[in-house]
């Protein structure tokens, strides 16, 4: 009986539940800090790791990348959607110099990696067919779906106002809001990082073939 996989997997579900767990703290921390009359919003830890996981998983696809030149275009795909979103939760320091200026900066980065990707476009579909097959899609599938579709639904007002049966939701009941989309952010972008690893394992494992 082989139990290297075993192992192996076991290990897997060990290290990634460190970043998992962290997440979970930092919810669990900012539960009972108030910063600027609320919880959970722009100068809270949560933001910030939430930054944070989107700035590693850009660097590791741009890492995977610069790694196998085969894998060009995906990486340069993924990492350059991820600094973009990276950008976008910057809005509030973007903010400062006028508002909306996180737009032409996040612009620049897309555009960028477009071209980048255009470079390698006969790359893309085989990337995408191999992807697809790798235990990373599964979890940058997951991550996706948490962040930009879940709780964006999950995080309207509506929902809430429902929940509560009000017209108008009170700062307590904005924190319970925040702290459930946001938590759900994070959760999602920790799926993103982890799939960034995965994926990086991947094209090393690979190369090494």
């Amino acid at each position: 009986m082989n139990l290297k996989p075993v192992i192996f997997a076991a290990v897997r579900v060990v290290l990634y539940a460190i970043p998992v767990v962290a997440s979970a703290l930092i919810i669990k921390t900012d539960a009972g800090i108030v910063i600027d009359g609320g919880k959970f919003g722009e100068g809270s830890q949560t933001e910030w790791m939430q930054q944070m996981y989107l700035l590693l998983t850009s660097i590791i696809f741009i890492l995977a990348g610069i790694r196998s030149q085969r894998h060009q275009a995906i990486s340069y795909l993924f990492g350059g959607g991820a600094l973009v979103a990276l950008i976008r939760e910057f809005d509030v320091y973007f903010d400062k110099i006028y508002h909306g200026a996180w737009f032409p900066v996040a612009m620049f980065v897309l555009l960028l990696s477009i071209y980048l990707v255009y470079r390698k476009r006969q790359q893309i579909w085989e990337n995408l067919e191999e992807f697809f097959t790798t235990p990373a899609f599964g979890t940058f599938i997951a991550g996706f779906l948490s962040v930009f579709v879940f709780s964006r639904l999950f995080g309207t007002k509506k929902v809430w106002r429902a929940l509560f049966d009000v017209e108008k939701l009170e700062p307590v009941q904005r924190w319970v809001k925040n702290a459930v989309e946001e938590g759900s952010e994070l959760f999602g972008y920790t799926l993103l990082f982890i799939a960034a690893i995965e994926f990086f394992v991947y094209i090393s494992k690979k190369l090494k073939e």
